[in-house]
């Protein structure tokens, strides 16, 4: 595949993703108020006490639609949405890669270990959404499924930076600013997973925007030869 076809893919999957992620949008309120999205709350939980929080106490009123409209959520992000962005980063970082191949390889295998773990981070959150009241053997899966695939991703986008900034120009440094956010959010995460939750999505818009200006740029201009 030539870089240009890669870019151009990762164009369309990006559009993809975008319409994808509008229509998993939770629009329920959770039973008690959070610091983030509710989705990113379930995401992020690490006791029954976080997942209360989200579906309240059994009998609550407010725990039946939130319980719905997030399996709905995590039902579209295992069908689509995860093909979907694993698609882009991957076609970014084999893009980028023509002219770096070993450092855009490595990306490419770190995105599709990412989606691995996101299937896995979702069969956990049906499990604990349907019986939040109790410990679960499905919470540190949960735990180390989410991790994983935060860190993971934020690396692969940090990895596109590195590429960026191997090929020159201030473009370079502030395509590895850009794209390395998400690794500082996501560690930061990992500490901190209250304090830091609300900016993860956030953190890893930066990269995804830098990503697709460059899958956009790299549609139309004149490729390189590769290197070996």
């Amino acid at each position: 595949m030539s870089e240009k076809l890669a870019f151009r893919l990762a164009v369309i999957a990006a559009v993809v993703m975008l319409g994808i992620g509008a229509v998993m949008a939770v629009t329920a309120a959770p039973c008690r108020e959070l610091p983030m999205s509710a989705l990113t709350a379930l995401e992020l939980a690490r006791s029954v006490d976080d997942l209360q929080r989200i579906f309240g106490m059994a009998g609550d009123a407010c725990r039946a639609p939130i319980t719905a409209q997030l399996d709905r959520a995590n039902l579209i992000d295992a069908a689509a949405y995860i093909p979907a962005y694993a698609a882009f980063y991957a076609l970014v970082l084999f893009g980028l890669g023509r002219r770096d191949r070993l450092v855009g390889w490595i990306g490419v295998a770190v995105v599709v270990g990412c989606a691995a773990a996101d299937w896995i981070e979702n069969a956990a959150m049906f499990q604990l959404s349907a019986a939040p009241d109790a410990p679960s053997v499905w919470m540190p899966v949960l735990v180390v499924a989410t991790n994983v695939k935060w860190v993971g991703l934020a690396a692969a986008t940090t990895l596109g930076g590195v590429m960026l900034w191997r090929h020159g120009g201030p473009v370079g440094w502030l395509g590895l600013v850009a794209c390395a956010v998400p690794l500082a959010v996501s560690l930061w995460a990992v500490a901190a997973p209250v304090a830091a939750g609300r900016w993860l999505v956030p953190g890893m818009a930066v990269a995804s925007v830098m990503l697709l200006a460059v899958a956009v740029w790299g549609s139309f201009a004149k490729e390189p030869a590769a290197k070996a």
